[in-house]
């Protein structure tokens, strides 16, 4: 998922790089041909603009570009063919409705940066993750080989011994300098204020090449707003609130969905550390999970409903926990985020057609990683439970050749597992979230200490010494008159 978010922020990025060269330049020779040709000098890629829009009272603060393309670099970009000559627009991996920059330039007199707007507006990402760890996006931002036809001089011999000897000379300086601390707000001499940055109805599409997943983000709205910060006041000065809303869908290797979240994340976040001013690691959300999101598939039910030996012995049937689960209502619950670990920090219960799943307080998953470690209880099915309930009663029955009522046996075999007359199940999963280990959460006794010979030596009125191992098991026999 770092990967991913590396492939990501780069394309984000490059889309602002966009934005920055208008502003830069901002005036009236400012046109989507002047734009695309100063893209294609600097990244390996064929650019299309469709249009830039400067307001005329306003043309040092605003400015809207629309229709920005960014696609694999071909012979119209080497050539560097001009944009109204160009017969057609290039399919791009990454495609931009709109970007809209406003910015006052008078709060820089009074030592503030103040940013009104910058706002991306329908962007779309198409990246693609190979097995060896790398993108389909990253050679888009190398220096292109060819610019109008003729090698890049960026890229010349006596270019590139410049630009080592620069950055030799840059290192030596680093090297000879008192070692510096790490960064702190407090060292910026600007205060910071924006009143909105962020990504509207944006769509990003991960293929995943090493495991045919494919990860859909749709109807991406990202805000930071009211950005407030002040490395000389951090205690009055020192806030960013967060949105951010999206449906995100996994899509297995079969071509079906696996799983679709519709999330609501909002957030006041205290950016830094007041007494230091270094970047505050931890950031707590508040997420609301919408009502028919669901889940397909996971690999920890699978586990639980038919894999884990003691469930099996003891006759459980627990098919429901593979089929689609969808939530019936809205959950909203805290996580806190830290260097990649997202950690519940309160008990959601998730509730479904098929099961209600809780979530205990401190579970885990690292994002950068899939390692994750989660202490869960599924509550099943009402009339569910009464059918599997049902099972164990007649491997109990047929352990006991019908002769008494099984139900106080299996009370004393399965009772912990039962909860306001449904199936509650506590486990354990952890490691790969792909394909985790599972572990019950409590013990169970073994209907095949059983059916191999206990309940068999109870009839013949033998204590059997495995019928020990099922706490109270030998009195509810005797009492069954066994």
């Amino acid at each position: 998922m770092k990967k991913i978010g590396y492939g990501i922020g780069a394309a984000i990025a490059a889309i602002l790089l966009i934005v920055i060269i208008a502003l830069v330049f901002a005036g009236s020779f400012i046109t989507p041909s002047f734009l695309v040709k100063q893209i294609e000098s600097s990244i390996n890629v064929r650019a299309h603009v469709e249009s830039v829009n400067i307001s005329l009272f306003n043309v040092l603060s605003g400015i809207e570009i629309e229709g920005i393309i960014l696609a694999p670099r071909d012979e119209v970009a080497n050539k560097g063919t001009p944009l109204e000559e160009r017969k057609s627009k290039p399919k791009g991996l990454i495609q931009l409705g709109k970007a809209d920059v406003k910015i006052s330039f008078l709060a820089l007199l009074t030592k503030t940066l103040k940013v009104n707007k910058i706002v991306l507006k329908k962007p779309e990402i198409s990246l693609t993750m190979n097995e060896d760890g790398g993108n389909n996006l990253t050679s888009l931002f190398k220096t292109p080989k060819i610019v109008d036809g003729e090698k890049n001089p960026a890229l010349s011999p006596e270019a590139l011994a410049e630009k080592k000897a620069a950055e030799e000379e840059e290192a030596k300086e680093k090297a000879s300098a008192p070692p510096s601390g790490p960064f702190s707000i407090k060292d910026i001499p600007i205060a910071i204020k924006m009143g909105l940055v962020g990504i509207q109805e944006g769509t990003i599409q991960v293929n995943m090449r090493k495991t045919g997943q494919q990860i859909q983000i749709q109807k991406l709205d990202l805000e930071l707003k009211d950005i407030d910060i002040d490395g000389s006041d951090l205690e009055s000065h020192n806030n960013v609130n967060v949105n951010f809303d999206a449906d995100v869908t996994i899509i297995g290797r079969n071509k079906k969905e696996a799983a679709k979240f519709l999330l609501e994340t909002e957030g006041k976040l205290t950016p830094f550390v007041v007494k230091t001013g270094l970047v505050n690691p931890k950031v707590i959300y508040e997420v609301t999970m919408k009502e028919d999101s669901f889940l397909s598939g996971f690999a920890a039910f699978d586990a639980i409903a038919g894999e884990l030996p003691a469930l099996n012995q003891a006759g459980l049937k627990l098919d429901k926990l593979k089929e689609k689960a969808e939530l019936k209502k809205d959950v909203s619950f805290k996580v806190e985020y830290s260097n990649g670990k997202v950690t519940f920090l309160d008990e959601p219960t998730f509730p479904t057609k098929n099961y209600d799943l809780q979530i205990t307080k401190g579970s885990y998953i690292i994002t950068t990683t899939n390692y994750h470690e989660m202490r869960m209880g599924m509550l099943y099915d009402e009339d569910e439970s009464k059918k599997s309930l049902a099972s164990v009663d007649e491997k109990i029955k047929q352990a006991t050749k019908g002769q008494g009522d099984p139900k106080a046996l299996r009370n004393k075999i399965v009772g912990n597992l039962v909860k306001d007359e449904r199936l509650f199940i506590p486990f354990r999963t952890y490691g790969d979230i792909r394909n985790p280990n599972v572990e019950l959460g409590v013990g169970l006794g073994t209907l095949t200490d059983l059916i191999g010979g206990a309940v068999k030596e109870v009839i013949k009125g033998k204590a059997g010494d495995a019928l020990k191992k099922i706490p109270g098991a030998g009195d509810a026999l005797k009492g069954l008159g066994f």
